[in-house]
Parts: structure tokens; C-alpha cells; sequence
């Protein structure tokens, strides 16, 4: 055998492989795309606004108590004088179940019901405490990486995972 044509068989045999190799990860990629487009569900239904934050090692150890309410498209938590932006962990979802909203957590766990009493630990950024307004929209806004709306207030509580 000639070693032209031995040499074009090899490199047949080559362009072979790398089509089937591109191939598969042509079809690899294609799947994992399915997979994640599957999964990427919105944290809330549409026209509420559903903060999260990312999972840390420390949070604030004070509690909240009030009852959790929905206003504008935004869950706050009302205590007695103040309604409270909540900034979820991530992970936490909202949904709607039986006429109202509930969030559950990153296990499917109810954790709170629109017009129902709730207790979160976390703590807080009030404009008065953080230098203003605008500071702590700023706050809130690099936690979240969202921008926050007006119509959400400027008092926020982060709320530590149960």
C-alpha cells in the first residue's frame, strides 16, 4: 500500500472521529440547555416583585414579627408602624395557592401566607440607620443585583434561611 493512500484513509479515519466528537458535544450542550430551560422558573408569579439573596455564612440575629402582606406586587412584612421589603434567601420561591400568595423555602416548605402572622430572623436596613433613603435602596439593590421599585418602600429585611 502506498503511503498517499494510507495517509488519506488516516486522515478519513481522524475527520471521522472529530465529526462524531463535535457531534456529541454539539448534542451534549443541547441537552444541557433543555435541562436548564426546564428548570428556570420564575421565583415568583408574574407582577410580583421576589427579591432573593444569596446564601451567606452570617446574618443578623434579630427577629421580625408581623403579619406578611402583599401591596403593589411587593411581600412586605407589617409590624406595627413599618411594612418591610423581605429579601429572600435564594433558593426561596412564591407561589399562588388557593386565592392567596405563600413562599416556600428551598426545600418546598410553606414558610409564610399572605394575611397570616410570620416570624423571620434576619435583620434590617432603615434609611435612618444606613445614611438615607438612597443608601439603602443601594443596599438592598446590590444584594438582590435587582433594582428595587419605588412602589416596594425603602425599608428591608433580609431574611436569614430557616
Amino acid at each position: 500500500m502506498n503511503d498517499g493512500l494510507l495517509g488519506a484513509r488516516i486522515r478519513r479515519r481522524m475527520s471521522l472521529r472529530n465529526m462524531r466528537s463535535i457531534r456529541n458535544s454539539v448534542l451534549l450542550a443541547m441537552a444541557l440547555m433543555v435541562a436548564a430551560c426546564g428548570s428556570d422558573e420564575p421565583a415568583a408569579p408574574a407582577g410580583i416583585f421576589f427579591p432573593t439573596v444569596p446564601i451567606g455564612q452570617d446574618y443578623p440575629a434579630a427577629l421580625m414579627e408581623g403579619v406578611l402582606e402583599e401591596r403593589a406586587g411587593c411581600l412586605f412584612v407589617a409590624a406595627p408602624h413599618d411594612h418591610w421589603l423581605l429579601l429572600w434567601p435564594e433558593g426561596y420561591t412564591a407561589r399562588a395557592a388557593e386565592g392567596r400568595l405563600e413562599v416556600l423555602d428551598e426545600n418546598g416548605e410553606v414558610v409564610g401566607r399572605v394575611g397570616e402572622p410570620l416570624l423571620v430572623g434576619g435583620g434590617e436596613a432603615n434609611p435612618i440607620e444606613v445614611g438615607g433613603t438612597a443608601e439603602a435602596e443601594r443596599w438592598a439593590s446590590e444584594l438582590t443585583g435587582l433594582d428595587i421599585p419605588e412602589r416596594c418602600g425603602d425599608l428591608y429585611w433580609i431574611v436569614s434561611p430557616g
